[in-house]
């Protein structure tokens, strides 16, 4: 009689235990997938201003670009008149 109780104590004690490690390995797995997420979050948002920045980098490029074009074209229009201004 006194083992039937010692041995459903410890029955019951480990069937305690195995549901909180079944509880644990879920809570595992759910962090888990939340850390996913997260991470894939963050890589999209890395991605996002990575894009924003080379817009941002060409736009600054091309007006570069186009500032140059129209001082020298100020340049030649200057030069032009000076010759013109000697030869006439």
């Amino acid at each position: 009689m006194e083992n039937e109780l010692l041995y459903e104590q410890l029955t019951h004690t480990l069937d305690l235990i195995q549901n909180e490690i079944n509880a644990l390995r879920t809570e595992i797995i759910h962090h888990r997938e939340m850390i996913g997420q997260h991470v894939e979050a963050l890589e999209k948002q890395s991605l996002d201003h990575e894009t924003r920045l080379r817009d941002a980098t060409n736009g600054v490029t091309q007006f570069r670009l186009w500032s140059t074009l129209s001082n020298s074209g100020s340049a030649l229009l200057s030069v032009t008149a000076l010759i013109r201004s000697f030869f006439a």
